[in-house]
Formats: structure tokens, sequence, C-alpha cells
């Protein structure tokens, strides 16, 4: 898949509308969409418990 699906399926299957990926304009095997999509989605989640903790810690 080139940069464009890439972009689009990270889009729908974390369901972030706007998300533009920072890649580099080739080819992806699925193997390698997987693993963006899986340090994308931990990245959102650590973001989100970061938020939380520092949102908790200020009142």
């Amino acid at each position: 898949m080139n940069r464009q699906e890439l972009e689009a399926r990270l889009r729908q299957e974390l369901a972030i509308p706007f998300y533009n990926a920072k890649v580099a304009e080739r080819e992806y095997s699925e193997a390698e969409f997987q693993e963006m999509k899986a340090e994308l989605k931990a990245d959102i989640e650590q973001y989100a418990h970061d938020y939380v903790n520092e949102s908790n810690a200020n009142g």
C-alpha cells in the first residue's frame, strides 16, 4: 500500500479522521502497517493516560 492508503487505513481503523502520517512516499507491507498501527495506538493511549494524570494532579 502507498502512503495515502496507509494514512486512510490508520484514520479508519484508529478512528482519528484528521491524522496525517509523517512517513516516506513508498510502498508499505501489511506487517509494516500493523507495526505502525500498534505504535500509534500505544502512543495515543499513553498520551491519554498522561493527560488524565496531569489533569488530576492540577486539580
